[in-house]
Protein backbone atom coordinates (compact mmCIF):
# COMPACT_ATOMS: atom_id res chain seq x y z
CA UNK A 1 0.00 0.00 0.00
CA UNK A 2 1.42 3.41 -0.95
CA UNK A 3 2.08 6.13 1.64
CA UNK A 4 -1.07 8.02 2.61
CA UNK A 5 -2.15 11.03 4.61
CA UNK A 6 -3.36 9.29 7.78
CA UNK A 7 -5.52 12.19 8.91
CA UNK A 8 -8.43 11.31 6.59
CA UNK A 9 -11.64 10.31 8.41
CA UNK A 10 -14.79 8.46 7.38
CA UNK A 11 -17.41 10.72 5.83
CA UNK A 12 -19.06 7.75 4.14
CA UNK A 13 -19.98 6.32 7.55
CA UNK A 14 -22.07 9.45 8.05
CA UNK A 15 -23.57 9.00 4.58
CA UNK A 16 -24.59 5.44 5.40
CA UNK A 17 -25.63 5.70 9.04
CA UNK A 18 -26.46 9.36 9.51
CA UNK A 19 -24.24 9.31 12.60
CA UNK A 20 -21.79 12.10 13.40
CA UNK A 21 -19.78 10.06 15.92
CA UNK A 22 -16.70 7.80 15.90
CA UNK A 23 -15.58 8.37 12.32
CA UNK A 24 -12.75 5.96 11.47
CA UNK A 25 -9.93 7.00 9.20
CA UNK A 26 -10.29 5.41 5.78
CA UNK A 27 -9.02 5.49 2.25
CA UNK A 28 -10.21 4.60 -1.24
CA UNK A 29 -8.13 3.26 -4.12
CA UNK A 30 -9.60 4.86 -7.24
CA UNK A 31 -9.68 3.28 -10.70
CA UNK A 32 -11.00 5.26 -13.67
CA UNK A 33 -11.91 4.37 -17.25
CA UNK A 34 -12.41 7.35 -19.58
CA UNK A 35 -15.17 6.32 -22.00
CA UNK A 36 -15.36 7.71 -25.54
CA UNK A 37 -18.00 7.03 -28.20
CA UNK A 38 -17.22 5.94 -31.76
CA UNK A 39 -17.04 9.58 -32.92
CA UNK A 40 -14.27 10.28 -30.41
CA UNK A 41 -16.33 12.33 -27.97
CA UNK A 42 -15.90 11.81 -24.27
CA UNK A 43 -19.04 10.31 -22.72
CA UNK A 44 -18.37 9.19 -19.15
CA UNK A 45 -15.91 8.55 -16.35
CA UNK A 46 -16.33 4.99 -15.14
CA UNK A 47 -15.11 4.88 -11.56
CA UNK A 48 -14.31 1.98 -9.26
CA UNK A 49 -13.79 2.77 -5.59
CA UNK A 50 -11.96 0.08 -3.61
CA UNK A 51 -12.44 0.66 0.10
CA UNK A 52 -9.71 -0.31 2.53
CA UNK A 53 -10.29 -3.65 4.32
CA UNK A 54 -11.07 -2.23 7.76
CA UNK A 55 -13.56 0.28 6.47
CA UNK A 56 -15.16 -2.28 4.15
CA UNK A 57 -15.78 -4.53 7.13
CA UNK A 58 -17.13 -1.65 9.20
CA UNK A 59 -19.66 -0.70 6.54
CA UNK A 60 -20.95 -4.26 6.28
CA UNK A 61 -21.11 -4.61 10.05
CA UNK A 62 -23.18 -1.44 10.14
CA UNK A 63 -25.69 -3.01 7.77
CA UNK A 64 -25.75 -6.23 9.80
CA UNK A 65 -26.42 -4.28 12.99
CA UNK A 66 -29.38 -2.62 11.33
CA UNK A 67 -30.82 -5.95 10.14
CA UNK A 68 -29.41 -8.97 12.03
CA UNK A 69 -29.02 -12.08 9.91
CA UNK A 70 -29.09 -10.18 6.61
CA UNK A 71 -27.58 -12.15 3.71
CA UNK A 72 -24.65 -10.63 1.84
CA UNK A 73 -26.35 -9.93 -1.49
CA UNK A 74 -29.38 -8.09 -0.03
CA UNK A 75 -27.00 -6.21 2.26
CA UNK A 76 -24.87 -5.11 -0.69
CA UNK A 77 -27.93 -3.96 -2.64
CA UNK A 78 -29.21 -1.94 0.30
CA UNK A 79 -25.77 -0.47 1.01
CA UNK A 80 -25.25 0.47 -2.65
CA UNK A 81 -28.55 2.32 -2.79
CA UNK A 82 -27.79 4.26 0.38
CA UNK A 83 -24.23 5.10 -0.63
CA UNK A 84 -25.10 6.38 -4.08
CA UNK A 85 -28.26 8.12 -2.91
CA UNK A 86 -26.35 10.12 -0.34
CA UNK A 87 -23.26 10.63 -2.51
CA UNK A 88 -25.54 12.32 -5.07
CA UNK A 89 -25.67 15.28 -2.66
CA UNK A 90 -21.87 15.50 -2.86
CA UNK A 91 -21.66 15.07 -6.67
CA UNK A 92 -20.18 11.60 -6.03
CA UNK A 93 -17.04 13.34 -4.72
CA UNK A 94 -16.35 14.26 -8.36
CA UNK A 95 -15.39 17.65 -9.77
CA UNK A 96 -15.36 18.21 -13.55
CA UNK A 97 -13.90 21.35 -15.13
CA UNK A 98 -13.21 22.54 -18.65
CA UNK A 99 -11.16 25.71 -18.65
CA UNK A 100 -12.71 28.07 -16.12
CA UNK A 101 -16.08 26.30 -16.29
CA UNK A 102 -17.21 23.82 -13.65
CA UNK A 103 -19.49 21.22 -15.22
CA UNK A 104 -22.66 19.95 -13.57
CA UNK A 105 -22.58 16.35 -12.37
CA UNK A 106 -25.44 14.22 -13.69
CA UNK A 107 -26.93 11.20 -11.92
CA UNK A 108 -24.61 8.20 -11.84
CA UNK A 109 -25.48 5.10 -13.84
CA UNK A 110 -24.33 1.49 -14.31
CA UNK A 111 -23.71 1.13 -10.58
CA UNK A 112 -22.73 -1.99 -8.67
CA UNK A 113 -21.32 -2.96 -5.27
CA UNK A 114 -19.40 -6.18 -4.67
CA UNK A 115 -17.30 -7.87 -2.00
CA UNK A 116 -13.95 -9.22 -3.20
CA UNK A 117 -11.10 -10.55 -1.09
CA UNK A 118 -12.24 -8.69 2.00
CA UNK A 119 -12.82 -5.30 0.32
CA UNK A 120 -15.87 -3.45 -1.01
CA UNK A 121 -15.82 -2.40 -4.67
CA UNK A 122 -18.24 0.38 -5.62
CA UNK A 123 -18.60 0.92 -9.37
CA UNK A 124 -20.52 3.62 -11.24
CA UNK A 125 -20.34 5.92 -14.25
CA UNK A 126 -20.48 9.71 -14.12
CA UNK A 127 -21.84 10.95 -17.49
CA UNK A 128 -19.89 13.72 -19.20
CA UNK A 129 -21.46 16.15 -21.71
CA UNK A 130 -20.36 14.95 -25.15
CA UNK A 131 -17.12 16.73 -26.02
CA UNK A 132 -13.69 16.24 -27.48
CA UNK A 133 -11.29 17.94 -25.07
CA UNK A 134 -8.26 19.51 -26.72
CA UNK A 135 -4.95 20.93 -25.51
CA UNK A 136 -6.42 24.43 -25.20
CA UNK A 137 -9.44 23.25 -23.21
CA UNK A 138 -8.73 19.87 -21.62
CA UNK A 139 -11.24 18.20 -19.37
CA UNK A 140 -10.02 18.09 -15.79
CA UNK A 141 -11.37 15.98 -12.98
CA UNK A 142 -10.72 15.52 -9.29
CA UNK A 143 -12.26 12.89 -7.01
CA UNK A 144 -12.11 13.76 -3.33
CA UNK A 145 -13.97 13.88 -0.03
CA UNK A 146 -14.60 17.62 0.57
CA UNK A 147 -14.11 17.24 4.33
CA UNK A 148 -10.95 15.16 3.90
CA UNK A 149 -12.05 12.41 6.28
CA UNK A 150 -11.43 9.87 3.53
CA UNK A 151 -8.42 9.99 1.24
CA UNK A 152 -9.05 9.14 -2.42
CA UNK A 153 -6.03 8.37 -4.61
CA UNK A 154 -5.72 6.63 -7.96
CA UNK A 155 -4.58 3.04 -7.58
CA UNK A 156 -0.87 3.11 -8.50
CA UNK A 157 -1.16 -0.45 -9.84
CA UNK A 158 -4.11 0.33 -12.13
CA UNK A 159 -3.48 3.32 -14.40
CA UNK A 160 -6.23 5.46 -15.92
CA UNK A 161 -7.63 3.67 -18.96
CA UNK A 162 -9.02 5.11 -22.21
CA UNK A 163 -11.88 3.10 -23.69
CA UNK A 164 -12.43 3.46 -27.44
CA UNK A 165 -10.45 2.93 -30.62
CA UNK A 166 -10.57 6.43 -32.15
CA UNK A 167 -7.10 7.44 -30.92
CA UNK A 168 -5.58 4.90 -33.32
CA UNK A 169 -6.20 7.21 -36.29
CA UNK A 170 -3.62 9.83 -35.29
CA UNK A 171 -5.97 11.92 -33.14
CA UNK A 172 -4.73 10.35 -29.95
CA UNK A 173 -6.00 11.22 -26.49
CA UNK A 174 -3.83 11.46 -23.41
CA UNK A 175 -4.22 11.79 -19.67
CA UNK A 176 -1.94 13.47 -17.18
CA UNK A 177 -2.13 12.98 -13.42
CA UNK A 178 -0.74 15.65 -11.13
CA UNK A 179 -0.20 14.67 -7.49
CA UNK A 180 -1.54 16.94 -4.76
CA UNK A 181 0.78 19.60 -3.37
CA UNK A 182 -1.03 20.94 -0.29
CA UNK A 183 0.45 23.89 1.51
CA UNK A 184 2.26 23.07 4.72
CA UNK A 185 -0.27 25.00 6.79
CA UNK A 186 -3.09 22.82 5.42
CA UNK A 187 -1.19 19.62 6.15
CA UNK A 188 -0.62 20.83 9.71
CA UNK A 189 -4.26 21.89 10.04
CA UNK A 190 -5.58 18.55 8.76
CA UNK A 191 -3.39 16.75 11.28
CA UNK A 192 -5.21 18.49 14.14
CA UNK A 193 -8.61 17.02 13.22
CA UNK A 194 -9.67 14.10 15.39
CA UNK A 195 -12.29 11.41 14.94
CA UNK A 196 -15.15 13.51 16.28
CA UNK A 197 -14.50 16.58 14.14
CA UNK A 198 -15.82 17.69 10.82
CA UNK A 199 -13.35 19.85 8.95
CA UNK A 200 -14.63 23.42 9.47
CA UNK A 201 -12.66 24.63 6.46
CA UNK A 202 -14.81 24.46 3.32
CA UNK A 203 -13.58 22.02 0.67
CA UNK A 204 -10.44 21.09 2.60
CA UNK A 205 -10.11 17.81 0.70
CA UNK A 206 -9.59 19.57 -2.63
CA UNK A 207 -6.10 20.62 -1.55
CA UNK A 208 -5.20 16.93 -1.14
CA UNK A 209 -6.81 15.74 -4.38
CA UNK A 210 -5.03 14.48 -7.48
CA UNK A 211 -5.83 16.43 -10.65
CA UNK A 212 -6.22 14.59 -13.95
CA UNK A 213 -6.37 16.36 -17.32
CA UNK A 214 -7.59 14.72 -20.53
CA UNK A 215 -6.96 16.10 -23.99
CA UNK A 216 -7.05 14.79 -27.55
CA UNK A 217 -5.30 15.71 -30.78
CA UNK A 218 -7.10 17.43 -33.64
Amino acid sequence: MNTRWRTAWGLLLVLVTGSAHAHPHAWIDLRVVVVFDTAGELQALRQTWVFDPSYSQLLLEGMEAARPGLDLEPALRQLRQRLLGNLRDYDYFTELRRGAQTLAIADARADALSWRQGRLYLEFEVPVPGMRPNAEQPLEYRVYDPSYWIEVLHDPDDVIHLQGDHWQDGRGCETRLEPPRPEGRLVAYAATLNRQQRAPMDDLGRAFAERVSIHCGS
